[in-house]
């Protein structure tokens, strides 16, 4: 067991990466999320919707897409072309950090295979943790935004995010970061009629997956606007959050 206690202790290096979005757009908050927190995130969004797409998808598949597509940024961190690195050097490490753990955990789990699915999508479950791994990318920001307000002006944004094209005439339009991730990341909810023949589903019911995953980060968005999206905890019962003590802390 012993190969198997490593891949659990490499995983859970994992919780102390931070993704780089929320810090490359400088965040103001206590804490903020760690690749481990993204996948448990994505695996939640995925059960959540399972009795919606249960009957297109394989979950085990889906499951494991999901908790192998960022393992190699427990070696290598999240990093992004936005901090000097170049798309070339981001895939030489990445390469390099597939290989060994490849060559460790080949007989436990096959994650070079399932990061090379993950990356193309190859297939419809593939397709589905990609999506809903964009959808993630939206919710965070949304999230923390709703919380308080993230400055887009802030001098410490790197200007090459900053000033995307995309990014600087949202702002212009008057748009925050939780209008900008929503918007571009929506984009990438979508089954093409190519991948249709290739997953060999149906039109008809590509566009009922696609509007599962949709319906998900729309309601998300829409709360924001209305409000209401960090508001569950005034609902809570407060018998079931006040308690009697025996000893003193």
């Amino acid at each position: 067991m012993e190969n198997e206690v490593k891949l659990f202790m490499i995983f859970d290096i994992l919780g102390d990466t931070k993704r780089s979005g929320p810090v490359l757009w400088c965040v103001d908050r206590e804490r903020l999320e760690d690749v481990k927190d993204h996948i448990l995130d994505l695996i939640l969004i995925a059960r959540i919707l399972k009795n919606k797409l249960d009957q297109f998808i394989n979950y085990d598949k889906l499951y494991d897409y999901i908790i192998c597509h960022d393992l190699p940024e427990a070696i290598t961190g999240d990093i992004t072309k936005f901090e000097g690195v170049s798309s070339e050097e981001i895939e030489r490490v990445t390469n390099v950090a597939i290989e060994y753990l490849d060559r460790l955990f080949n007989g436990i789990i096959n994650i070079k295979q399932l990061i090379k699915d993950f990356d193309n999508s190859s297939n419809l479950e593939a397709k589905v943790a990609k999506m809903i791994d964009k959808v993630h990318s939206a919710t965070t920001l949304i999230k923390y935004q709703t919380e308080k307000e993230i400055y887009v002006n802030n001098p410490k944004i790197i200007k090459e995010l900053r000033y995307i094209p995309f990014v600087d005439e949202m702002i212009n339009k008057g748009m925050d970061v939780a209008d900008i991730f929503y918007e571009y990341h929506r984009k990438a909810v979508v089954i093409s009629d190519e991948e249709c023949k290739v997953y060999n589903i149906s039109r008809e019911d590509a566009n009922y997956i696609v509007n599962t995953i949709l319906g998900f980060i729309d309601e998300f968005y829409k709360e924001k606007v209305n409000r209401e999206l960090i508001d569950n905890k005034k609902y809570f019962p407060k018998e079931a959050m006040v308690y009697n003590r025996n000893i003193e802390l």
